[in-house]
């Protein structure tokens, strides 16, 4: 696994909440951090063996259903190299967009095709803002209850929400503008 890679970092972040199977890893990505990070099952697998061969996690098989299952936790190495890597400046990523690439080039094109590249844009953000405005309202008893990850996630989110209502505002003005 490269330097470069994160996969290792988020799989460790998702060990600190609890000890999971890399299928469970994948589904708290997918309804957590997806939103600005996301990691495929073909990622998680093999940084989970490294982190295990690295010291950084640990790995207990348990008969479960007829199968083995194998869950994962975060040993103190593994929560070390998190924290160090938690308190390094984050490095800038490169934004890509193949909806703005169109966007960019849709002179070459009639209107009504980025108008309903635009309307889609439009109504994906207006789902994602209703789904992260669902989870901050589940995340509000965590952030009560004083749990020390919630407030963070919370600040997370509220990313999100911002982020979703400036898609929104902008893909209306821009379907505006070519339809006037």
């Amino acid at each position: 696994m490269s330097e470069k890679s994160r996969t290792k970092y988020i799989v460790l972040g998702m060990l600190t909440i609890q000890p999971s199977s890399g299928y469970e890893i994948n589904k708290m990505i997918k309804s957590s951090t997806n939103y600005f990070w996301s990691e495929s099952e073909g990622q998680i697998y093999p940084a989970l063996a490294k982190c295990v061969e690295d010291g950084l996690a640990t790995c207990k098989e348990t008969l479960g259903n007829a199968r083995v299952k194998k869950v994962y936790s975060i040993t103190a190495k593994g929560r070390k190299v998190l924290s160090e890597w938690l308190k390094k400046e984050p490095q800038n990523a490169l934004v890509r967009s193949e909806f703005l690439l169109k966007i960019f080039f849709a002179g070459n094109i009639e209107n009504k095709y980025a108008i309903a590249h635009l309307t889609k844009f439009h109504n994906d953000a207006q789902q994602e803002l209703e789904q992260l405005e669902k989870i901050k309202i589940e995340l509000g008893s965590c952030v009560q209850s004083l749990n020390k990850h919630a407030i963070f996630w919370m600040l997370s989110v509220d990313s999100g929400i911002k982020a979703a209502k400036a898609d929104l505002a902008w893909s209306k003005e821009a379907i505006a503008t070519l339809t006037s």
